[in-house]
C-alpha cells in the first residue's frame, strides 16, 4: 500500500537581505513530522532540501479523519518556491525508488544536491 496524493504541509523563512532561510516540511495528511529543509544556495532560486538518512515514519494513510496509518521511508524532501508558484517532492524508500511530485515540479529539480557544507547538528550533551 504506497502514499498516494498526500497532502504536505511546508513552512519557510527567507530574509532577502541576508539571503538565508529555512523552510519544513511540517505535516503529510495531517501527521507531524517537522522535516527541515536547507537552501540549495543557487543564485536566483528559492529551493530547499532536506538533508537526512533515509528515516521511518507511520503517518496518515488519507488526509481525512480515518486512523489509517500507512509506514513510508523518507529519504529527501525538495521544496521549490517560484514566486506565487510553489512545488514539492518526496523521494521515498531506502534507494530513492518512488518519487512523488505535486504538479508543476520540474524533474531538473530532483537531480539537485546540497552544496556541500556542514549543517549545524544537535549533539548529546557531554556524558550522554
Amino acid at each position: 500500500s504506497d502514499l498516494k496524493n498526500p497532502v504536505c504541509s511546508f513552512h519557510y523563512t527567507w530574509d532577502t537581505d541576508k539571503n538565508e532561510g529555512i523552510a519544513m516540511l511540517q505535516t503529510i495528511n495531517g501527521t507531524a513530522v517537522h522535516i527541515p529543509l536547507h537552501p540549495l544556495g543557487i543564485a536566483g532560486e528559492l529551493d530547499f532540501m532536506s538533508d537526512m538518512e533515509p528515516t521511518h515514519y507511520s503517518i496518515n494513510a488519507e488526509n481525512d479523519n480515518s486512523v489509517a496509518l500507512i509506514d513510508v521511508i523518507i529519504d529527501r524532501v525538495i521544496l521549490d518556491v517560484d514566486g506565487a508558484q510553489r512545488s514539492g517532492a518526496m523521494m521515498l524508500g531506502q534507494m530513492n525508488d518512488t518519487i512523488i511530485a505535486s504538479k508543476g515540479f520540474s524533474n531538473d529539480s530532483a537531480a539537485k544536491q546540497l552544496p556541500q557544507v556542514e549543517f549545524e547538528r544537535p549533539s548529546a550533551p557531554e556524558g550522554a
